[in-house]
C-alpha cells in the first residue's frame, strides 16, 4: 500500500470505507440497537399511566343541557395579584402528583398528525390525561408541538381534585404552567388556573390573545391517522396503532414513535447509503431513540436495517447494522463527547463482514477513525488516529498456491481470502482560522501536521531494494479565498448581479525517504443571478500535482505501467507521460434552475484538459453504484440531477451523467442513480 493511499483515508474520513472495525463493535451495535432507547432516557410510553376510569376507550361527555349548573370554586386573589388580597392569606395550591408538566394521552375517535405544521389534532369523544391525573374531555383538540400547548373545545369537562367542571374550553401551555379556562356560568367569565391548582382558578386574568385560537388545517398533507397517542412534551410521541400516508396509501401499524426534540445530535447517520430508506422509529425517550428501516440498493434489493441513538446536550453515540438480512453486513458505530468548552473527542468505527444470519463470518474487515480536537486561540489543534484492519480473523488452515509458490490462505471458498495487513495513520494537524489581508476582500488560513503512517507486513514504499514498513511526514499548506466580490452590480436593484470568487489552494507534503508531494489547487468563478429561478456558474479549475522522488522517480513511476480493461477485454498501458506530475484544466459551466419550491434541476458541464492524456477505464461496481473508473479524468462530462420534494421530509434525487463515447465506450453512466431521502 502506498503511503498516499493512507493519505487520502486521512482526508477523507466523512466517507464510508468499504471495508472497515473494530470486531467488538458488531457486537456493540447489535446490543445498541436494542437497548440504547431504554438507557437513554424516560419513554413517553412509560410515563403516562392513565388513572382508573381514564383507559384508553373513547368517553363519551355528558350532556352540557343536561349537567347542573358549575358551582362556583372558593374566591382567589384579585387580578394582577398572584399572592392574594392584602392581609388574606395566599391559598395554597393543590400538591401536583406524579410528573403534572412531562408526558399526557390523548384518545379520540381519530387523532390527525400534519407533519409540515407540526400540528396534532383529536376530533370526536377526545380525552386528554394528564401526568397528575387530571382528565379533560371534550369534542375537538389542537397540540402545537413547537409551541408546547394544546387547547381542547365543545362540551369541555375537567375531572380533577375529586370535583368535574364543565365549560366551553380549556388550554394548557405547559412551557409557564398555567390553565386558561371558559366555564359554563350564568355569567361569561373566564379562568387562569396556576401550577396544577383547579381548585382556586384565578379570575378575570388577563390571558393571550391566542389563548383559544383553533388552526385551520384545511388543504394541509396527513402525515398520519391514530386513536392514541402519548405526548412528551418537546421530546416525541408514540402513536398507537398509525395509518402512515405513503403518497399514495396509508399503511397500518401497530405503533409509530415520532421524536421532535431540538438536540441536532439526533440527525447524525451511521448507515452506509442506499437508494431508498423508509425510516419507522419504534422506541425512543428524551435521550434515545431506535429505528428500524426498510431500504434499497442496487446490489442488495430491499432489505431491512436497523439504527439507534443514545444523545445528550454534549455527546451522541449511534449504531447501526445494514443490512440485516444479507451475507455482506456493515456494522456502524459513531461517538462523540464535547468534553468541555475547548476539547472533544469525536470517533467512527465500521466493522464489514461477511457472514451468514449472524454466524461467524467467513470474511471481516475495519475500519477506526479517531479524533481529539482542542481549541488555540485563532486556531485548533487536532490528534487523529487511522487503522485499517484488512482482516480480523485469525489465520486460516486453508490455503491455495499461486505463482511462485506463494499460498494465499481463505475461509470458505477462495473469493475470502485472508489478509493480515493492518496499516495505520497518526497525524497531529493545527489549522489556524480565517484571517483578512489588510483591507482586501481576501481571507487566508494556514496548516501544517505531522504523522507517522506504519504497516508492519506490507512495506509501503519499496525504493533502491529497501522495503519501508514506517514512513514519517510533515506538511504545510496555505488556502486563500476572496469574498463574493459584486463586479457587475444590478441597476434594477433586483440583486441580479455578477458576482465573482476565487480559491486557491498550496500544500507540500515530505517524507522521510527521497519524496516530496505538491498539490496546487485554483479555481475562478463567476456567478450570475438571473431571476429568483435560475442562476448560472461558470467556473475555471487548475488542479496540479507533482510527485516527487528525485533518482526513483522511475523506479515509483515504471513505463510500463498497464491494466486490463474489463469492458474491452484488452490490456492498454497507461499513458507513458505519467512520472508523478499532472496537471488537470477544468472549465465547468453549471445552471440551477428552480421552477417551485418543490424541484430544484441541476445541470453541470465539466471540459477537462488532463495531462498526462487520460485513459478509458471501463466499468466497476463502487459500493452500490456501477460508474466508470479511469486513469485521469475524461475530456467531457455532462451531471444532470433533479431533486423532488414531495414534502418537508420526502425528497426523491434522480441523476445521472454522459462521457460523450471517452474511449469508445463510454456515453452514458450504466445506470441511473435513485434516492429517495427522509
Amino acid at each position: 500500500m502506498r503511503a498516499e493511499d493512507l493519505n487520502a483515508m486521512r482526508n477523507a474520513r466523512k466517507r464510508s470505507h468499504p471495508e472497515s472495525y473494530f470486531l467488538l463493535v458488531r457486537l456493540a451495535a447489535l446490543t445498541f440497537a436494542t437497548i440504547a432507547f431504554a438507557c437513554g432516557g424516560r419513554s413517553a410510553l412509560a410515563q403516562v399511566a392513565p388513572p382508573p376510569g381514564s383507559v384508553p376507550v373513547p368517553i363519551a361527555p355528558p350532556s352540557p343541557i343536561a349537567a347542573p349548573a358549575t358551582p362556583r370554586p372558593q374566591a382567589s386573589a384579585p387580578a394582577g395579584a398572584e399572592g392574594g388580597a392584602p392581609g388574606a392569606p395566599s391559598p395554597a395550591p393543590t400538591a401536583p402528583t406524579g410528573r403534572r408538566l412531562d408526558a399526557f394521552h390523548v384518545v379520540a375517535d381519530r387523532i390527525t398528525f400534519y407533519s409540515n405544521r407540526f400540528i396534532m389534532a383529536a376530533d370526536g369523544h377526545v380525552t386528554v390525561t394528564l401526568g397528575d391525573g387530571t382528565r379533560i374531555t371534550g369534542k375537538t383538540f389542537f397540540y402545537d408541538l413547537r409551541l408546547n400547548r394544546f387547547v381542547i373545545a365543545g362540551a369541555v369537562y375537567v375531572h380533577a381534585a375529586g370535583s368535574i367542571i364543565a365549560g366551553a374550553a380549556f388550554s394548557e401551555y405547559f412551557d409557564f404552567d398555567r390553565a386558561y379556562f371558559v366555564p359554563v356560568l350564568s355569567e361569561p367569565d373566564r379562568w387562569t388556573f396556576a401550577n396544577g391548582n383547579y381548585t382556586h382558578p384565578l379570575w378575570g386574568r388577563q390571558m393571550p390573545g391566542d389563548t383559544f385560537f383553533l388552526p385551520d388545517l384545511s388543504g394541509e398533507r396527513v402525515f398520519l391517522y391514530s386513536h392514541s397517542a402519548v405526548v412528551d412534551p418537546h421530546q416525541s410521541i408514540r402513536f398507537a396503532p398509525a395509518k402512515i400516508n405513503f403518497g399514495f396509501v396509508f399503511v397500518p401499524f401497530p405503533s409509530y414513535f415520532l421524536t421532535y426534540s431540538t438536540n441536532e445530535y439526533f440527525a447524525q447517520n451511521a448507515l452506509t447509503g442506499a437508494f431508498a430508506d423508509g425510516p419507522l422509529d419504534f422506541a425512543g425517550g428524551e435521550h434515545g431513540l431506535a429505528t428500524a428501516h426498510i431500504r434499497y440498493d442496487s446490489v442488495d434489493k430491499v432489505f431491512p436495517a436497523v439504527e439507534a441513538h443514545q444523545v445528550s446536550d454534549n455527546h451522541y453515540f449511534v449504531a447501526s447494522v445494514n443490512p440485516l438480512t444479507r451475507p455482506l453486513k456493515v456494522y456502524n458505530f459513531l461517538a462523540y463527547d464535547r468534553i468541555n468548552s475547548t476539547l472533544q473527542f469525536q470517533g467512527a468505527f465500521q466493522e464489514s463482514a461477511f457472514q451468514h444470519d449472524f454466524s461467524t463470518p467467513l470474511a471481516a474487515s475495519a475500519f477506526e477513525d479517531l479524533q481529539l480536537t482542542q481549541a488555540l486561540p485563532h486556531s485548533y489543534l487536532q490528534l487523529s488516529d487511522l487503522q485499517y484492519y484488512e482482516s480480523l480473523l485469525a489465520q486460516p488452515s486453508t490455503f491455495l498456491i499461486g505463482p511462485g509458490g506463494v499460498k494465499t490462505y481463505y475461509y470458505g471458498t477462495g473469493q475470502h481470502n485472508w489478509v493480515p495487513d493492518h496499516p495505520s495513520n497518526v497525524n497531529l494537524e493545527w489549522v489556524g482560522f480565517r484571517h483578512p489581508i489588510l483591507s482586501l476582500p481576501i481571507n487566508f488560513q494556514l496548516r501544517s501536521s505531522v504523522g507517522v503512517i506504519q504497516n508492519g507486513i506490507t512495506p509501503l514504499e519499496t525504493l533502491g531494494g529497501v522495503a519501508y514498513h514506517t514512513l514519517f511526514d510533515k506538511a504545510v499548506g496555505i488556502n486563500l479565498t476572496t469574498r463574493a466580490i459584486d463586479i457587475v452590480p444590478d441597476p434594477t436593484g433586483r440583486h441580479r448581479d455578477l458576482y465573482f470568487t476565487a480559491t486557491a489552494d498550496k500544500q507540500r507534503q515530505w517524507f522521510d525517504i527521497p519524496r516530496h508531494l505538491d498539490t496546487t489547487i485554483v479555481s475562478l468563478s463567476l456567478t450570475k443571478v438571473i431571476d429568483t429561478k435560475l442562476t448560472i456558474l461558470g467556473t475555471y479549475q487548475n488542479v496540479n500535482t507533482s510527485d516527487f522522488f528525485g533518482k526513483f522517480q522511475s523506479e515509483a513511476y515504471p513505463s510500463n505501467q498497464s491494466y486490463y480493461n474489463f469492458y474491452t477485454g484488452a490490456n492498454l498501458t497507461i499513458s507513458p507521460g505519467f512520472r508523478g506530475f499532472g496537471t488537470t484544466r477544468s472549465f465547468i459551466q453549471q445552471i440551477d434552475f428552480a421552477p417551485s419550491s418543490a424541484v430544484v434541476a441541476v445541470a453541470t458541464m465539466r471540459e477537462n484538459d488532463d495531462f498526462p492524456k487520460p485513459n478509458a477505464g471501463g466499468i466497476q461496481l463502487l459500493g452500490d453504484t456501477v460508474g466508470f473508473v479511469n486513469y485521469g479524468v475524461s475530456p467531457y462530462e455532462l451531471d444532470l440531477d433533479v431533486r423532488f420534494h414531495f414534502n418537508r421530509v420526502l425528497v426523491l434525487d434522480i441523476s445521472r451523467s454522459n462521457y460523450f463515447n471517452f474511449g469508445g465506450f463510454e456515453r452514458y453512466s450504466p445506470q441511473f442513480s435513485f434516492q429517495i431521502e427522509k
